[in-house]
């Protein structure tokens, strides 16, 4: 929603001289003195990420994310101390690159203390009363954390560690602000506040000694967005990185020399070459986190992951740097949180040279702190596991937006977030997060690098390499009608759907073909994660099936029944064409003489599709319904865990078929539970082991224990 008050005095600013730079992070301070227990609030926007400090202490970390040409403000409450002093420090961080996890725009903060109705402090270009610093510490030519986010993150500590957040500091190079006149729409953040929540590693950890073998490392090559710069991505060759890390973590070895408990008060030294590992029991996300002084000058590196290697951290398949690099100076004392949130169940400390001795390794929860309950009181040990795992994966993944992963991406992907949303309301009653990743898409006017009238696959993000998934533009519009009919949509939003809505109609019409239906989509045409992927052109059936439960979707949000009329002609012209030997084929080629060829291609998901988007209902064709019941698929191409299996679990529950779903359910998902507490992306471990769409097992097994319940 759009912001009531906006800022009463403070200007978006930001040091004069780093603007466009890649990788910059400002420090802007204040010091206010108010009576003891004086209440006041700290209205805050920032771009790119902020992290904001009070007293020495770490109390936020935001924006909550939107789209081009808006931000919303995050107001903490504070209360004065007894003697009266606050002391703010923001952090501000500027990726400064094209990427899926924000918008690239100018870096700016804005930033106000009231109390009352008055403003005691306030960023100004002149006269304000932030003082900003840029902070050197971070490594400004780092590699990039991954495709999809900004840079991972490594710092070069002096002797004086982390001074600037110290009482009483006053920057000694403070830097000349600029307004920045960058037109942005101010919004109301919406949200709840994340959870901070401090999380502890197992008591047990593992430790030994590291080398590197060269030998270990020319087998793996850098992923392009490493390598590929800046045609793949923006950033800095590998000849101008300052501590190049990717050809390290490919070739580290290790030898472990015992295992045990840290001694009381967790104080351990680390020598170089020497490292810990710890558990976390359980995939989380946040800051990871660690006191730390260096006897001697040391570089410390900081791994992480979702899973080990061979019981130790390295080149992830998930195609990101897990890491962070630390250069510490002789003394330098200090305690470390990561700026970026991170996935892990493993940290494994290792310093590379030097010394360095350590307590209170941890990490600072950045999730969802809603409070939901612990499921039907009929569920089994397993079934609860799997329910719990759904939770946490809701949690880490549902904060600002729906993201897809906390890890690689932290994008807010269509599609997913269909699946998200209905926990979200399930789990909370509300939509809150589904109302604000709805209306990043409907408040732009436009979205530069893409065609007219479609959407992002992903927001706020860029679109990188102008890609985007026409089916995922579908899953918005049919998200849009689920939430306006079954949750909550503000009826002022009207307006803005019927743009977004109409734009997306005319946008398809220019697909249709002789017969109405899409044919030769443009980008990334997307079915799932499977073999169905490979029948996507020319004319795709499942695409063709979603496509008319779009246009029915639209007939409803915009009011025009002639869409539903085309809808049912669309679902004709498949069922003549695709309905071939007692279930439904993939796709149709266009012959060079201009013909239209239906393939034999036939894939499990098809089927799916055809139930799922009101193409076929269950007493239309009963025996394929039997078929796939009893899981007899044939010849069909399996299908994956998204969309596939989903739709599947939610079909079989929909029609009775209590117990396969059940069968299903905790054959493909408890072995998951069990192993790192989250849900992942693919029945498989190859990619993320904590997946947002995943959070909708949830639903799913409460659906089960109702009617076992019922019955």
């Amino acid at each position: 929603m759009i912001s009531k008050t906006g800022f009463t005095q403070a200007q978006p600013v930001w040091p004069r001289g780093l603007a466009g730079q890649m990788n910059t992070w400002v420090s802007f301070h204040a010091i206010v003195r108010l009576k003891p227990q004086t209440r006041a609030t700290l209205r805050v926007a920032a771009a790119t990420m902020y992290r904001l400090w009070v007293n020495g202490a770490m109390v936020g970390h935001g924006p909550a994310r939107t789209g081009h040409r808006h931000a919303r403000i995050d107001e903490h409450a504070l209360t004065a101390p007894a003697d009266g002093v606050i002391e703010l420090v923001i952090e501000v961080s500027d990726y400064g690159v094209p990427n899926f996890a924000a918008t690239h725009e100018p870096a700016f903060c804005c930033a106000e203390l009231i109390t009352g109705r008055k403003v005691i402090a306030h960023t100004a270009a002149r006269g304000g009363s932030f003082v900003a610093e840029r902070r050197e510490e971070r490594v400004q030519r780092s590699e990039r954390y991954s495709y999809q986010r900004g840079f991972s993150e490594a710092y070069r500590f002096g002797d004086k560690g982390s001074f600037w957040r110290g009482s009483g500091y006053v920057p000694t190079q403070p830097l000349p602000l600029a307004r920045v006149t960058y037109a942005r729409t101010w919004l109301e953040r919406g949200l709840a506040m994340p959870d901070y929540a401090v999380v502890r590693p197992q008591p047990r950890s593992t430790f030994g000694k590291a080398g590197f073998s060269a030998k270990k490392a020319a087998k793996y090559q850098p992923m392009t967005y490493v390598s590929d710069v800046p045609k793949t991505s923006l950033g800095w060759p590998l000849s101008e990185i300052e501590w190049p890390f990717f050809g390290l973590l490919a070739g580290l070895t290790y030898r472990d020399t015992g295992a045990g408990r840290l001694p009381k008060g967790g104080a351990f030294t680390l020598k170089a070459r020497e490292w810990r590992l710890f558990d976390f029991g359980a995939i989380q996300t946040g800051f990871p986190a660690v006191k730390l002084r260096a006897a001697k000058a040391a570089r410390l590196l900081l791994l992480f992951d979702e899973v080990l290697t061979d019981g130790h951290i390295g080149v992830t398949k998930t195609a990101i740097v897990n890491g962070l690099r630390l250069e510490l100076a002789a003394g330098a004392e200090l305690d470390f949180t990561a700026f970026e949130p991170h996935t892990l169940q493993h940290l494994q400390l290792l310093v590379w040279e030097g010394e360095v001795s350590f307590t209170a390794v941890r990490l600072v929860n950045f999730i969802n702190g809603h409070a939901i309950s612990d499921g039907p009181q009929t569920l089994n040990v397993t079934e609860r596991m799997v329910r719990r795992a759904a939770v946490a994966t809701f949690r880490q993944n549902a904060l600002d937006v729906f993201m897809d992963c906390p890890s690689r991406e932290r994008a807010g992907w269509l599609c997913d977030s269909l699946f998200t949303a209905r926990a979200e309301w399930h789990f909370c009653g509300d939509n809150p997060i589904e109302r604000a990743f709805l209306e990043n898409f409907l408040r732009p006017a436009k979205f530069d690098g893409l065609p007219k009238g479609m959407v992002p696959m992903c927001y706020p993000a860029e679109p990188l390499q102008g890609q985007f998934i026409p089916n995922w533009a579908m899953f918005f519009v049919l998200q849009l009608d689920e939430a306006r009919r079954v949750r909550r949509l503000p009826k002022d939003w009207q307006p803005l759907i019927e743009r977004r809505v109409r734009g997306l109609v005319n946008y398809f019409r220019r697909f249709e073909n002789e017969l109405g239906l899409l044919e030769k989509l443009e980008s990334w045409v997307f079915v799932e994660w499977s073999k169905a992927n490979d029948f996507v052109q020319d004319v795709n059936f499942p695409t063709n099936m979603l496509y008319a439960a779009t246009l029915r979707s639209a007939a409803r949000l915009l009011g025009d029944m002639r869409l539903a009329k085309q809808a049912d002609k669309i679902n004709s012209v498949v069922r003549e064409l695709a309905w071939r030997e007692g279930r439904f084929v993939d796709n149709a080629i266009r012959e060079k003489d201009g013909t239209l060829t239906v393939t034999n291609n036939a894939s499990e998901v098809c089927q799916y599709y055809a139930w799922f988007t009101g193409q076929l209902a269950i007493a239309d064709e009963p025996a394929l319904w039997r078929r796939m019941v009893r899981a007899d698929y044939g010849e069909l191409h399996p299908a994956n865990a998204f969309i596939g299996k989903l739709v599947r679990l939610e079909l079989l529950i929909a029609n009775g078929e209590y117990a396969a779903a059940r069968r299903q359910l905790l054959a493909s998902f408890a072995p998951m539970a069990r192993e790192t507490g989250t849900l992942w992306e693919m029945l498989d471990s190859s990619a993320s082991r904590d997946h947002g769409f995943t959070s909708y097992v949830a639903v799913l097994i409460d659906r089960l224990a109702a009617a076992k319940v019922k019955a």
